[in-house]
């Protein structure tokens, strides 16, 4: 009984929001459709990291499915300005109207903003030394043969997370404003939160050259400083609107 009412209740938000489902779904093709014209060079760009290793395709249809797939990620990265715009229409009733403009004319430009400086410092910094460690791990006994497909997957997951984790003052101001955390407790805990930046970065970059793991860590690291003082003085506007609220009272 209770899966059947889940069920209706997905069923309803789905077709009260599904223009908007609908409209994203469409920028996302046209986007792709965009992308696919672009392809071939796009994906030599991809390729830069792999050095003199060349790709294959092990069937007649994966050339094509490589394509399609650079397409398809390509086109998803290119609408992200319009699918966050889309997000914040879906919650924007709940909003007051402040709120809404400042999502609309300040959150998302700086969302756009730090998800493509992740692309572009993963592509340029942390990419090259990924692929070639983890090429030289599977070398000696084995021969690297690479696949076109599974190598574009990689890529679009890869540039994808760290593009994602590059929203982290998006993420920590709106937890922020919500009540879930405050300055003092992430000044507090700022050890254990670089701490983890390193082996999340570890994690998703696996290198030999510490001091390259360092280097990666400093931007977020950064990111996550910047964060905790926008937060204080966000807090510190908010206090000093309710002692002038108090004070006229």
């Amino acid at each position: 009984m209770v899966e059947s009412e889940n069920i209706v209740n997905a069923v309803r938000w789905l077709g009260k929001f599904r223009i908007r489902i609908l409209a994203a779904v469409l920028v996302v093709i046209v986007s792709a459709t965009g992308v696919y014209a672009v392809s071939d060079p796009l994906l030599k760009l991809l390729c830069r990291p792999l050095q003199d290793h060349p790709l294959f395709f092990m069937t007649p249809v994966d050339g094509v499915m490589t394509k399609l797939k650079v397409a398809m990620y390509g086109g998803i990265v290119v609408s992200f300005p319009v699918l966050a715009c889309l997000l914040v229409s879906i919650f924007a009733p709940l909003l007051e109207r402040g709120i809404r403009l400042k999502l609309y004319f300040l959150a998302i430009p700086f969302a756009v903003v730090l998800f493509a400086g992740g692309i572009v410092f993963a592509c340029e910094f942390i990419l090259p030394n990924t692929v070639d460690f983890l090429i030289q791990s599977g070398e000696g006994v084995l021969k690297p043969m690479i696949s076109g497909s599974a190598y574009v997957s990689f890529m679009a997951f890869f540039l994808i997370s760290v593009a994602l984790v590059f929203e982290l003052p998006i993420v920590m101001v709106a937890l922020s404003r919500i009540g879930l955390i405050h300055a003092r407790m992430l000044m507090n805990k700022r050890k254990f939160a670089v701490l983890g930046i390193v082996i999340v970065l570890a994690v998703l970059s696996p290198t030999p050259d510490a001091f390259s793991l360092l280097a990666e860590s400093i931007p977020v690291a950064a990111l996550y400083e910047i964060s905790i003082w926008t937060i204080y003085l966000l807090e510190r506007k908010s206090m000093a609107r309710m002692k002038r609220v108090t004070t006229h009272d």
